[in-house]
């Protein structure tokens, strides 16, 4: 990528942000037209000109760079291996100003941290139980690194949140990385708008350098003035966004939809999940849901038949699914749209709130678009159920 670009100093003096920024240039980073803002109660990065798809925002030098290739002789897991190196550049005073930047680990909440009344907000049981079983599974991690590290239990813990809510994955063509990249992991999350024929691809907007070490951040489509700098931390649905990283995301009518939609009691065949975002994805639950019905005397129908069958149960499934939730997707939102940015509680609730709303919406439109589908003939392809339901 040849880009020439010029340092603009965005960032306000005396503030961790600036000394960051500061120290990533003298190091022999860039750091271009760029700020950090707070908007809404969130930290954020924002563009202080327009800029162009592809234009260089940051780049980051190996020096100011936390990082862990995979190495099985350790023992240890590639998020191991990184918090232990994380935990060795706070022991050794190595990387201050990147260090100074984080937050504690109170200020970096996760759904494991919620109270059970809280989890009981999330109106979704099984979500709510894989929060519950993450702190011991994290404190068994923990217990695997403290050997290789010399600091205390709760520093371990620190630096174990801080890897899993701020690293990045590469692929370095020899093996998988994973790293701490000052400046860029203030970038927030954002799910892609979905892309025509037309449009093309949008650009992967964080990549190694030329030199397989430093990172590089680039503007993955054209920005205006104070627009948001943001990334895709996974395409996994809320779920996991408020597992790993402590927030949900609001799905627009422009975005893909990765959710993971749970149908019925957990000991019922119909509990097999529907994900959508992929054929491959949405196939298996409709296989699964094919299965039920053919355990349950539809095994020698005609193929045809069966499918559509499989399609009404699908429908069903997800107005049964909508009818067993105490609250409606309508008085969700309200109560979202009245939320104070000022409450204590509001980030927790505004989440659990978020993920309710997202997932109420998509078992409707999915169970409304196989109605609409079937009333004209025939059984939806699983293609059809993907592309009809991520759209408003």
């Amino acid at each position: 990528m040849n880009v020439v670009a010029v340092a603009v100093p965005a960032f306000s003096p005396g503030t961790p942000e600036h000394a960051l920024a500061t120290w990533v240039r003298r190091e022999g980073g860039f750091v271009g037209k760029v700020r950090v803002e707070t908007r809404d109660g969130l930290r954020g990065l924002f563009v202080t000109e327009p800029v162009r798809a592809g234009e260089l925002l940051v780049s980051v030098p190996p020096g100011c760079i936390v990082s862990a290739d995979e190495d099985p002789q350790w023992g240890l897991s590639l998020r191991e291996l990184l918090t232990a190196r994380l935990v060795g550049a706070r022991t050794r005073g190595q990387c201050q100003p990147y260090l100074d930047s984080l937050p504690t680990l109170d200020g970096a909440p996760l759904l494991c941290d919620w109270s059970d009344e809280e989890l009981e907000q999330l109106q979704a049981a099984e979500l709510a139980e894989l929060a519950r079983g993450m702190p011991p599974f994290v404190a068994a991690s923990c217990e695997r690194v403290r050997p290789y590290v010399q600091a205390e239990a709760s520093v371990v813990e620190w630096a174990e949140r801080m890897v899993r809510t701020r690293a990045m994955f590469f692929d370095t063509g020899v093996s998988r990385r994973m790293s701490l990249v000052p400046v860029v992991d203030l970038a927030n999350h954002r799910t892609p708008p979905r892309r025509s024929a037309m449009d093309g691809e949008l650009l992967e907007p964080v990549a190694l350098g030329s030199d397989g070490e430093s990172v590089a951040l680039v503007a993955r489509s054209d920005l205006r003035t104070g627009e948001e700098v943001c990334l895709t931390y996974r395409h996994e649905g809320n779920g996991q966004l408020l597992l790993h990283y402590g927030f949900a995301e609001m799905i627009c009518a422009d975005q893909p939809c990765f959710e993971t939609l749970r149908l019925g009691a957990s000991s019922t065949p119909l509990a097999a999940a529907l994900h959508l975002g992929s054929d491959e994805a949405d196939a298996a639950a409709l296989a699964a849901l094919r299965r039920h019905l053919v355990d349950g005397g539809a095994e020698g129908e005609a193929a045809s038949a069966l499918d559509t069958g499989v399609c009404s149960a699908l429908a069903a499934a997800c107005e049964a699914e909508l009818r067993r939730m105490p609250t409606s997707e309508e008085e969700d939102a309200r109560e979202l749209a009245s939320l104070s940015l000022s409450a204590d509680d509001a980030g927790r609730r505004r989440s659990a709130l978020t993920f309710r709303v997202v997932q109420k919406a998509q078992l409707a439109r999915v169970a409304q678009m196989l109605h609409s589908l079937l009333a004209c003939g025939g059984a939806p392809t699983a293609a059809q159920v993907w592309q009809r339901s991520c759209v408003a």
